[in-house]
């Protein structure tokens, strides 16, 4: 006997073929029905017999499309209403979203060959995607996911085009960002902001050809917003870019037109190689080779820096670009100083001709701006993410805090902002969004969030910021509660960190006590200190800090994150006959002044592991002034990578009350150095030696579970000891789908309030904000 089943699926499901692939699988069991997408997920009615309905039930989940993922499932009997065939209706979208935002998807093998094909409509077609790929999250304006919610609402498909999407046997089969060299998305090459030169697509590609060979900038729209691309191997080119974009030695990525081209420079592993040809396509870090073979200005791209982002083209754009002058090419975000990625064609053509000669723009609109998301590999196959972003961002699945009722919105921090939030049992962590010290990053801050929130039709109920008294992230968050009437929760910085890392590993609800070290440049302690070298215990439910890096003056606010050079005369003020190390660094008027500075037993106080190894890089005169950040913690870190003599021997970390002290490392490094040891071999050894630390802290407190958390642990050299040294004795946890640094904070702060609600004490800061 048939009955009628209802059939809802819910999770990542749009945006991914599942209609397509659920009207195929119909049409091959002999079922009739309907599906359609709705705010819940997709939805099916079929009319058929039990054993028809639980065949199909069961291929759905099992065979469901690669990009896919099934949150939750279910199906029930519901009232009769036979169908006479199978059909995709009009979606419905009248109820709150409940399901995971689609990210934007790399270019896949099936649309490769056809951009590769002659006789395709897709030959070298700058546009090409299918159901399985394309941009999703970034050109979408409102739920449900079909073309007329998307800014490809205005591109009409050719008769060839819609002949594939209504073909159940075509791979395009209501594919919704579907488009041909025939009704192809128009380009546009301009020369200056009123004078466009070409907007024939051949034209436009054969010019960018010929430019790049001359060594011009160009500036090109990518998935996410506008990349800044030159001939990698042109010295003066290169040379020019930084000059012009103000960037004198902070490294650039590559884009490559293959694996096997990128092979010619870098060290390829099988695992960077899965995730360079992954649906993510990532900037992936990966060790330089010795010599390279492409002709890579190396000492002008990532100056002394032993690794190099690569990547493989996430677009046909960017592929056809890359393939067409088959070199590798810088490209690199299109953005000023400190501000977000440009994405809007009216501020390219009004702001990027400083910069490039040329601007090729396109008709589809860029929704939400994203940069490229940037991760990489550890010898011993660690994976850390770097930057989520494109491709990464906005969903975290499985949920781990599926039981929260309540609509929390968490702010995050002021450096690499993200917020995060819950909403219907769902959670969600929005890209990175770049420093939240300038208006133009505030911004994109606040209109990254207006548009996740009217996507979910959400609404927040409780808001969580972080406890620093001067982000501007946490006083847009205190005002946003108080305009909404909602409670606010001030969340300190390094516990969110611990709670973050907490979570991802599933560890909220252990019986067994848990060792967090959470070490990073900066963050507001709970003694109204400068924090960032933490050692904290996660037990029964509640976070305490048990030890630290001793502290040191916490000298001229940012002034000190910027120069190296400060810091390390802060921490020799604890062994003044050893300042003369750094003198040199500073002209007579400075050496005077900081030297005062130091003295002041009033000055704030730090126990900052980012401004400890900054010192270290200036006391091993790596880097005195930095020009980009983190510039002093990567070049240590790439010197201690290339060490010929990388010995059992540490410097001392003498930890007792209650205190981690570091005179006695630093006399014994400044030693070192006069001695003649090479400074690759002193970089090893003081990451080395922060191992020994860490096993020998958790010796003394008898605790084998240890948690990671913290820029600092973006450090490969660091991670890949820790790995190496500890694995066989403890259980080591690191972050999985977040970074380690300032990203994963908003994470934080909902894993942090999600365990203070299990326990019996206050550990947060509350106010009523009504």
């Amino acid at each position: 006997m048939n009955l009628n089943y209802h059939i809802q699926i819910s999770g990542l499901v749009q945006g991914v073929g599942f209609r397509p692939f659920i009207y195929r699988l119909a049409k091959s069991l002999d079922i009739n029905g309907r599906v359609s997408n709705t705010n819940a997920g997709v939805s099916i009615d079929v009319y058929c017999s039990s054993e028809q309905a639980n065949d199909f039930y069961s291929k759905i989940i099992l065979q469901a499309p690669v990009n896919a993922i099934i949150q939750s499932h279910c199906i029930k009997v519901v009232a009769l209403t036979p169908y006479t065939d199978f059909q995709i209706s009009q979606s419905k979208s009248d109820s709150q979203p409940t399901l995971l935002l689609t990210p934007d998807i790399s270019i896949c093998k099936k649309c490769k060959t056809d951009f590769n094909d002659v006789n395709s409509s897709r030959y070298h077609y700058s546009f090409s995607s299918c159901c399985d790929c394309g941009p999703r999250y970034s050109i979408i304006n409102k739920l449900p996911y079909d073309r007329v919610n998307t800014s490809m609402h205005e591109h009409a498909m050719c008769p060839t085009c819609q002949n594939e999407y209504n073909d159940t046997s075509n791979r395009r089969y209501y594919s919704q960002t579907d488009s041909c060299s025939i009704c192809a998305i128009p380009m546009h090459l301009y020369q200056t902001k009123d004078q466009c030169q070409s907007s024939s697509p051949e034209v436009i590609l054969n010019r960018i050809q010929n430019y790049l060979y001359e060594g011009k900038i160009l500036a090109v729209k990518s998935t996410g917003g506008y990349l800044l691309m030159c001939d990698a191997t042109k010295k003066e080119t290169i040379t020019r870019l930084r000059k012009l974009k103000h960037r004198p030695s902070k490294p650039f990525a590559i884009l490559y037109p293959s694996i096997e081209s990128i092979e010619k420079d870098v060290i390829l592993t099988k695992q960077e190689a899965e995730a360079l040809e992954s649906n993510i396509a990532p900037i992936v870090l990966c060790q330089l080779k010795p010599k390279t073979d492409s002709g890579l200005c190396t000492e002008l791209i990532a100056p002394k820096l032993s690794k190099l982002g690569v990547m493989l083209a996430s677009n046909a754009l960017l592929l056809s670009i890359s393939t067409k002058i088959n070199k590798p090419l810088i490209a690199t975000s299109a953005n000023l100083s400190g501000s977000p990625i440009i994405y809007k064609d009216s501020e390219a053509l009004d702001e990027l001709f400083d910069v490039a000669d040329f601007v090729l723009t396109y008709d589809r609109d860029i929704v939400v701006p994203q940069d490229d998301s940037v991760i990489q590999f550890t010898k011993n196959n660690q994976q850390i993410i770097l930057r989520r972003s494109r491709g990464l961002a906005p969903n975290y699945f499985p949920n781990p805090l599926v039981d929260i009722e309540i609509n929390i919105l968490a702010m995050g921090a002021e450096l690499k902002g993200s917020f995060a939030l819950t909403s219907n049992q769902h959670l969600y962590v929005s890209q990175f969004l770049g420093d939240q010290g300038t208006i133009e990053s505030q911004e994109s801050f606040r209109n990254t969030l207006q548009h996740i929130s009217t996507l979910l039709k959400y609404k927040a109920e409780l808001v969580l910021v972080d406890k620093h008294p001067n982000y501007a992230i946490s006083k847009f968050g205190e005002d946003f509660a108080q305009n909404k009437g909602l409670d606010l929760i001030k969340i300190q910085h390094h516990k969110a960190h611990f709670a973050s890392v907490l979570l991802e590993n599933n560890k909220i609800e252990t019986e067994k006590p848990i060792l967090g070290f959470i070490w990073d440049g900066t963050g507001f302690g709970d003694d109204e200190q400068i924090w960032g070298g933490e050692v904290m215990i996660y037990d029964n439910s509640e976070i305490n800090r048990i030890t630290h890096l001793e502290y040191f003056p916490h000298l001229l606010g940012d002034k000190m994150s910027k120069e190296p050079r400060i810091s390390a005369l802060s921490l020799l003020s604890k062994i003044p006959h050893h300042q003369d190390e750094i003198k040199k660094h500073f002209n007579e008027v400075e050496w005077k002044y900081y030297s005062q500075l130091q003295l002041n037993s009033q000055s704030l106080q730090s126990s900052s592991m980012g401004r400890f190894l900054d010192a270290i890089a200036c006391l091993l005169d790596i880097v005195c002034v930095s020009t980009y950040e983190g510039e002093a913690a990567m070049l240590l870190e790439s010197l201690a990578a290339q060490s010929k003599n990388r010995s059992k021997a540490f410097y001392k970390l003498p930890y007792f009350d209650h205190i981690i002290h570091y005179e006695t490392m630093l006399t014994e490094l400044i030693q070192d150095k006069h001695n003649g040891m090479p400074i690759s071999d002193i970089s090893y050894k003081v990451f080395f030696s922060l191992v020994q630390m860490i096993k020998n802290i958790s010796i003394e407190l008898n605790i084998s579970e240890i948690a990671f958390s913290g820029g600092v642990f973006q450090n490969g050299v660091l991670v890949e000891l820790i790995i190496d040294e500890m694995k066989d004795t403890h259980q080591l946890y690191f972050h999985k789908q977040l970074s380690a640094n300032d990203e994963c904070i908003a994470f934080g702060q909902l894993a942090y309030h999600s365990i203070i609600k299990q326990s019996k004490t206050d550990q947060y800061v509350f106010s009523n904000s009504r």
